[in-house]
C-alpha cells in the first residue's frame, strides 16, 4: 500500500500531472492552424484527379450509367444480341476502371507471325581432313633383373622393392610375373 499517495474520500488516487507539468495543455496558435491547413492541402490532390474526376470511378455518374446500361441488357427476358452486350460490357469497363477508347491486346496473346526471307547459303568447301596426332607411345615395361631376396620380399635392379605374398611378388602397381631371374611388373 501506497501511503504517500494522496487520495480521495472514494479511495482513488489524485493525479499530480498538472503539478509535475506546470501548466495547463496550451490552446492551437496560428502556427498549428496554418500547418494543419497546409497538410490538408497537400493531401487535396490524392482526393480529385487532375482532370476533375473524382478519385474513385466506380461512383462516378459515367460509371453508374454504365452499370445501368448493362443491368438492362442482362435483365432482358430474351437472350441480348452478343454485339449489344459485348459493347454494354467495354463501356461499362472504360467508365468505371477508366482506360482509353483502344483496344488493347492482351499480354499473353501470341505476336503475329512475321515473313523471314530464307537466308542465302553460300556453299562451304569441306575442310580438309585433319590428321590426328600421334598417340603417345605407350611405354612397354621392361623385366628386370632379381637382385637381392629376403624372407618378406626382393629388391630388382630399378631399386624397387618387390613384397613376397605367398609364392607372388606383388610392386608397386600390382603382382609382377616371374621368368627365372627376370621380373616383369606393371
Amino acid at each position: 500500500m501506497d501511503m504517500l499517495q494522496p487520495r480521495q474520500p472514494g479511495g482513488a488516487a489524485l493525479s499530480d500531472k498538472a503539478a509535475r507539468t506546470g501548466r495547463a495543455a496550451d490552446a492551437p496558435t496560428a502556427m498549428k492552424i496554418g500547418l494543419a491547413g497546409l497538410a490538408l492541402l497537400a493531401l487535396a490532390p490524392a482526393m480529385v484527379r487532375a482532370d476533375g474526376r473524382p478519385a474513385d470511378p466506380l461512383r462516378s455518374p459515367q460509371c453508374l450509367a454504365a452499370r445501368a446500361d448493362l443491368d438492362a441488357l442482362l435483365a432482358q427476358a430474351g437472350a441480348p444480341h452478343a454485339r449489344q452486350l459485348g459493347r454494354a460490357r467495354r463501356e461499362a469497363a472504360r467508365a468505371c476502371l477508366g482506360g482509353s477508347e483502344e483496344t488493347r491486346q492482351r499480354s499473353g496473346a501470341p505476336q503475329p507471325p512475321q515473313a523471314v526471307p530464307p537466308v542465302a547459303a553460300w556453299p562451304q568447301r569441306p575442310a580438309a581432313p585433319s590428321v590426328p596426332a600421334p598417340l603417345p607411345a605407350l611405354p612397354i615395361p621392361r623385366p628386370t633383373v632379381i637382385t637381392t631376396c629376403d624372407p618378406a620380399g626382393c629388391w630388382d635392379s630399378q631399386g624397387r622393392r618387390l613384397n613376397q605374398m605367398g609364392p607372388l611378388l606383388v610392386g608397386p602397381h600390382g603382382v609382377c610375373t616371374i621368368h627365372g631371374a627376370l621380373v616383369t611388373c606393371p
